[in-house]
């Protein structure tokens, strides 16, 4: 297989080097990015206030968001491995840009929809930058450096949540979206700055070959499919509760406030501080063991989130674990198809983040109707019976890398 050299660089006519300060502005804007996806979460009971819905309904608008992003990643994502980085990358970063301004003015809540399905179509950048930074890394190191970029991404998922909650409670939902403008605009334009040019690359296949070649890839690659299968089934169990936790917070015990209950998305950093942890056991010693930990918490933190409905401390305990889980999850199995297809990673990474995509946003619909039918326990049976399985799916994923013995930093 491929490598790349240390230190990484990409190479245009002139040869320039990449700037060290490049991976962490990748995570910034990854971050600022991802967040756009998140931003209706913590707004939903603005959106019910405003538009005259029950807060069940708004839920569309979160769902919107994410199917928006799966088919984002599909149609734009796999552009990566075929075309130069900086002038994708500006085209994405000015039409979300747009999008969120129209949301920001949407007179209802189907416009809202529509514009956020818009938001979440072109706001796939962090997973352009995610295969982009694997590219460029040592290979010593590629997980600890998409560990960072994923700090990023994490770190905006939650903020959108604690920010987007206190903005919205003080200045209206509007506000959130024109500020998710101003930031997607200043940081996209940044990055774009320092990312070295490219040359133009050689036997460019066609569009339409290009997204044919994908479900080839799926087909060829089992080690793609566990990944799939793997995080699918966790990112869909964590979206199932996280979705809802604000209409649990919101309402009998709680009562929290918009803005008090965006506060408990903090507790969502612990994942981001366990990520270069999990980055650098990665690199030693490959992903298997964080996958499995990870699907175990999730299994466990569903019990405890069961209990949170009337018990704070289970609640937080909750929270801190599957945020944990989903970001230990992430960055194993993103190391994992990045060292077997190190060819084709903005296929690989598109197959594998419209999976998961597409089973969150499927499993926020289920949730949203687990909630309005059972309340607050059927969700969280829902996120044990995805953890459950996940677990199935790990004996085929240890045969086959056993079998295969691909080195994480392959």
């Amino acid at each position: 297989m491929s490598t790349t050299q240390s230190p990484p660089t990409i190479r245009s006519d002139s040869g320039p080097r990449v700037r060290p300060v490049l991976f962490a502005v990748m995570a910034i804007c990854s971050g600022v990015t991802v967040a756009n996806v998140y931003l209706a979460q913590p707004l939903l009971t603005l959106f019910a206030r405003e538009f005259g819905v029950a807060p069940s309904a708004t839920g569309v608008v979160v769902t919107c968001a994410q199917f928006g992003y799966a088919a984002g990643i599909l149609f734009l994502v796999p552009l990566g491995d075929v075309r130069r980085r900086r002038p994708l990358l500006t085209a994405m970063l000015t039409v979300t840009t747009l999008a969120l301004l129209s949301a920001a003015l949407a007179p209802g809540l189907s416009l809202l929809a529509a514009a956020a399905a818009l938001v979440g179509g072109f706001t796939v950048v962090p997973q352009v930058l995610v295969p982009l930074a694997a590219e460029l890394a040592p290979p010593q190191r590629r997980a600890s450096i998409v560990a960072g970029v994923q700090i990023g991404l994490m770190t905006g998922i939650i903020g959108s949540r604690v920010i987007g909650g206190a903005i919205g409670e003080v200045l209206g939902w509007r506000a959130v979206y024109l500020l998710a403008a101003a930031l997607t605009a200043a940081s996209g334009l940044l990055t774009v700055a320092l990312i070295p040019r490219e040359a133009q690359r050689a036997n460019v296949i066609g569009y339409g070959q290009l997204l044919a070649s994908l479900p080839r890839l799926l087909r060829g690659a089992p080690a793609l499919r566990h990944s799939c299968l793997l995080h699918a089934s966790l990112f869909g169990a964590y979206n199932a509760t996280w979705t809802s936790l604000v209409l649990v917070l919101t309402h009998d015990p709680y009562h929290f406030g918009t803005a008090t209950a965006g506060l408990f998305g903090v507790l969502g950093l612990a994942g981001a501080v366990a990520a270069p942890w999990a980055g650098r056991f990665i690199d030693r010693r490959g992903p298997l063991p964080i996958i499995t930990a990870a699907l175990a918490l999730t299994l466990v933190s569903a019990g405890a989130y069961a209990l949170g409905a009337s018990v704070l401390a289970s609640m937080i305990a909750a929270i801190v674990a599957v945020n944990i889980a989903v970001q230990w999850s992430q960055i194993a199995n993103q190391a994992r198809i990045f060292a077997y297809l190190p060819e084709a990673r903005s296929r690989a990474n598109t197959v594998y983040m419209v999976a998961v995509f597409l089973s969150g946003a499927i499993c926020t619909a289920v949730a949203a109707a687990c909630y309005a039918g059972l309340g607050w326990t059927g969700v969280c049976a829902l996120q044990a019976l995805l953890a459950a399985a996940g677990l199935t799916v790990l004996p085929l994923a240890r045969r086959y890398d056993r079998d295969h013995h691909t080195p994480v930093t392959a």
